[in-house]
C-alpha cells in the first residue's frame, strides 16, 4: 500500500501514515528496515495486525521525499 508520512517523532521512535486507504497506520522505527522517514514523505509500506491492533505498517519504502522535490 501508498501512503504519506503523517507525523514521524524520530527521538521517540514511531509515528503514523495515511494510508491511500484513508486508514492512518502506526509506524515504529524497528519496522523501518534502515529507511529514514519525516513527515511528507511518499512511502510504500505492508500493514499487518499485532496485538489486537489492525493498522500497522512494516517494511516501509520511501518513494519520493521533501528534500527530493526542492531540486
Amino acid at each position: 500500500m501508498f501512503g504519506t508520512v503523517i507525523k514521524y517523532f524520530s527521538n521517540k521512535g514511531y509515528g503514523f501514515i495515511r494510508g491511500e486507504d484513508g486508514q492512518s497506520y502506526f509506524i515504529h522505527s524497528s519496522k523501518l528496515n534502515g529507511e529514514h522517514i519525516e513527515r511528507g514523505y511518499y512511502v510504500f509500506f505492508r500493514s499487518f495486525s499485532n496485538n489486537g491492533r489492525d493498522n500497522n505498517a512494516k517494511d516501509v519504502t520511501v518513494i519520493e521525499a521533501t528534500e527530493r522535490k526542492r531540486r
